[in-house]
């Protein structure tokens, strides 16, 4: 059985698209790993959607100031929208990533 990468529980900006696309769509994060990224989304994406994602990591995480990581993946699972939050959340995998301090 496969173990599952610690998950932080960051509730950090979170701005996507499907690969390819111009838009960004708005989102906030639920919980983090070094895998994968669960975030409350706009509208639900199917599994296998490759997305790009800009994650807006705050100062006391990083230690040195706001970052952006910049990262790629596929849509994994969605879940749909409950009572404490009407948006639902995808689940992706990270599958590459780049880090930049600009913002």
């Amino acid at each position: 059985m496969k173990s599952r990468a610690p998950r932080f529980p960051i509730q950090t900006p979170l701005h996507y698209r499907e690969s390819g696309r111009q838009g960004w769509s708005d989102g906030t994060t639920v919980n983090i790993s070094f895998t994968g990224v669960l975030f409350r989304a706009a509208k639900p994406l199917d599994p296998k959607t490759m997305i790009e994602m800009r994650i807006l990591i705050p100062a006391e995480i990083t230690g040195k100031g706001p970052a952006n990581v910049v990262c790629w993946g596929p849509v994994v699972r969605t879940v749909p929208a409950g009572p404490d939050d009407r948006r639902p959340a995808l689940a992706a995998s990270i599958l590459d990533y780049r880090l930049t301090h600009n913002l």
